[in-house]
């Protein structure tokens, strides 16, 4: 059973999650983390919905295991089909749709963007849940990038890897911003959270919603109203597990700024 001194759970596809970890270490920075990343079958938004629901359920099974006190499901993918994994996890979870959806929804008005992975997009879960809780009308544009998270998976840092990077950018944010003119956008995968700082180069003007900031937030509440912050005075360590290359992910852990790594360890990949 999981106590105050258990640590948070994240999961995601690849390494999208590492900008929810950020975040935490910046809000809780005595709370231990266990990440699992499936680098073996990013980006999930590719992958039918039954293949989803099996690489998640796995992911699940791994965090139960474990004793986490709170998960987050760093993966919008994921989040389309939580009702079909959270059974198999008794700690309260939270998940990134919710997070962007509550983001966008403390924007003023206007035309609300949002970018994701494809399977995202089909499923229209971020116009359904805005629309249904904004208190005044909301337009909703949302795109489905199917070659952005893998480009960002294994790109990032990379020069000429950041160069391919924003062209993906321009191409499925530029009609967006200039033939859409929305003034908001919500970045519906977390893999784009980590370039954020490239999307406001490309697109000053543009207003992002973080769901890794918002879920961080939320997660920070959630402990201190529950009496969950751990009582440690020292920091809190990382502990991040793969299915993909261990060494990418070490790499990966070190460009996106995450403290305290103590380990970085493969784990066997589900068979699809």
């Amino acid at each position: 059973m999981s106590d105050r001194n258990s640590p948070i759970g994240v999961l995601d596809s690849g390494i999208g999650g590492f900008s929810v970890v950020r975040q935490v270490q910046r809000l809780l920075p005595e709370e231990n983390i266990l990440y699992f990343g499936d680098g073996a079958h990013v980006p999930y938004g590719n992958h039918p919905e039954e293949t989803i629901v099996a690489l998640s359920r796995y992911m699940f099974d791994f965090m139960e295991q474990r004793r986490v006190k709170v998960l987050l499901v760093g993966c919008n993918t994921i989040s389309c089909v939580i009702d079909r994994c959270a059974d198999l996890v008794s700690c309260p979870i939270f998940n990134a749709v919710q997070a962007g959806v509550d983001g966008a929804l403390e924007k003023n008005g206007g035309k609300v963007g949002v970018i994701s992975t494809v399977f995202t997009h089909n499923c229209g879960i971020y116009p359904q849940r805005i629309l249904a809780q904004s208190p005044q009308g909301r337009t909703v544009c949302s795109r489905g990038c199917p070659n952005l998270a893998g480009l960002v998976e294994h790109n990032l840092g990379s020069g000429d890897g950041m160069v391919q990077v924003e062209e993906e950018l321009r191409r499925e944010l530029g009609d967006l911003v200039e033939d859409e003119q929305i003034q908001c956008c919500v970045l519906g995968c977390t893999h784009y959270s980590l370039v954020s700082d490239s999307i406001q180069k490309l697109f000053p003007q543009l207003a992002l919603v973080d769901p890794a900031q918002e879920m961080a937030r939320a997660l920070k509440d959630y402990l201190q109203g529950n009496n969950l912050v751990t009582d440690r005075t020292e920091k809190g360590q990382v502990s991040i597990y793969t299915t993909g290359d261990v060494k990418e992910y070490t790499l990966r852990a070190k460009q996106t700024g995450l403290e305290r790594v103590d380990q970085v360890s493969a784990y066997p990949p589900l068979e699809i």
